[in-house]
């Protein structure tokens, strides 16, 4: 069965081929381990996709609590070796690393798992 159900805080926004995209930070429940705290603290990041929820004019603003029951999906992304190194500087706040030039030439696949929202509730 691929069912889920998460609550979580909006923390970033983002639209894509006429879907909205958004990334909640979910709280761990006790008695599950906590993660470090340069890590993110008690939380967990996960990447809601809303079908269609853009270019239906929905909007969710950070800070709002979602709750969404979903499924959920992995989808393979081919990006070139420099866009995904600048991304992910970027993310934690750091310059891009010299010598990025030459990394445009080397593809990387990764995959991405995501929630794809069927039901869901914003306060």
């Amino acid at each position: 069965m691929n069912e889920i159900h998460i609550s979580g805080v909006a923390r970033a926004t983002w639209s894509y081929d006429g879907n909205l995209y958004v990334k909640l930070s979910v709280n761990r429940d006790q008695p599950r381990p906590a993660r470090a705290g340069e890590n993110g603290g008690n939380s967990d990041y996960i990447a809601v996709v809303f079908p269609g929820g853009a270019n239906q004019g929905m909007r969710i603003e950070r800070g709002q609590t979602v709750t969404v029951h979903g499924w959920l999906q992995s989808r393979d992304i081919s990006e070139d070796l420099e866009s995904f190194l600048r991304r992910s500087q970027r993310r934690r706040g750091a310059e891009a690393p010299p010598g990025l030039d030459k990394a445009a030439e080397t593809q990387v696949l990764h995959t991405v798992t995501e929630v794809v929202a069927e039901r869901w509730g914003v306060s």
